[in-house]
């Protein structure tokens, strides 16, 4: 895969990914009790690297195969749904589910504290902006099977550029946080875990939360082809390898619907 030119600080002052934005908003619904996710400045551009390069990843896509498409948000949504309709009770929130949640979103970000600082949201001006420079869907399985899937088509493969490099700058630099909310203080700590599948970047992270007394663990698995960015995140219920396990296949499986979708239709999106 060719790397486009990357993007630097000065391109996106008030940088927050796509995939945190679906993040928040989908714990700020109450569809997920995953804390809202922590996004940082840009420090320093990163680009996307090509087939096998990336730290965790050492396959590019399968052979014979094309980079992914950008996907229209009616397209995006239909794929995501063939996925859900795999697992009974799997809810999706396609563009418009994610934007009404928007006013939540807003009112939950004006009573919370990070610290540090950095690692915080900056707003929900680059929420909207997000929703705008990326057709999303997100897909919620049951309670019991405890993970989601969120998937982002960009028009623009720079503005997915930049949102890897926020993510991986987050990976980075914000191992530990902690967000105060309501009375509540969640402390989070992010630690990376190898994979590898079938796209040309991976990567992989498993964030442990404590509140008071009760502990999570979720695991999530990101991958990026063409112009489209994907994480799965699973809660983890037995070992850490099983539920990353999980993650992982989630990943392969919707990739498997986007490749089954013709040039002929993506282009028509």
């Amino acid at each position: 895969m060719t790397s486009p030119p990357p993007r630097t600080n000065e391109s996106r002052p008030r940088a927050i990914t796509a995939l945190a934005a679906a993040g928040l908003l989908l714990a700020v619904a109450g569809c997920t009790s995953a804390p809202a996710p922590a996004t940082p400045t840009l420090q320093a551009p990163v680009t996307v690297p090509g087939p096998g390069s990336a730290p965790g990843s050492t396959t590019g896509a399968p052979s014979g195969t094309t980079e992914l498409a950008y996907l229209d948000a009616a397209a995006l949504k239909g794929a995501v749904q063939q996925w859900a309709d795999a697992t009974a009770g799997t809810k999706v929130n396609d563009q418009d589910a994610l934007r009404g949640h928007l006013p939540a979103a807003e009112k939950w970000l004006e009573g919370i504290t990070v610290v540090p600082a950095k690692c915080g949201l900056y707003g929900i001006g680059s929420l909207k902006e997000q929703l705008d420079q990326a057709a999303m869907a997100a897909a919620v399985l049951p309670p019991e099977a405890g993970g989601d899937l969120t998937v982002a088509s960009y028009r623009d493969r720079d503005a997915l550029v930049a949102d890897v490099a926020a993510q991986q700058h987050l990976d980075e630099s914000c191992g530990k946080y902690t967000v105060s909310a309501d009375g509540q203080k969640i402390t989070s700590t992010l630690s990376r875990l190898e994979v590898t599948s079938s796209a040309p970047y991976t990567s992989a992270t498993m964030l442990e939360s404590v509140n008071r007394k009760a502990k999570t663990r979720r695991v999530s698995v990101r991958a990026i082809d063409g112009h489209t960015m994907l994480t799965a995140t699973r809660t983890v219920k037995g070992t850490a390898e099983e539920t990353t396990a999980l993650a992982l296949a989630d990943v392969e499986s919707m990739l498997g619907i986007l490749r089954g979708i013709g040039p002929a239709a993506a282009a028509a999106s």
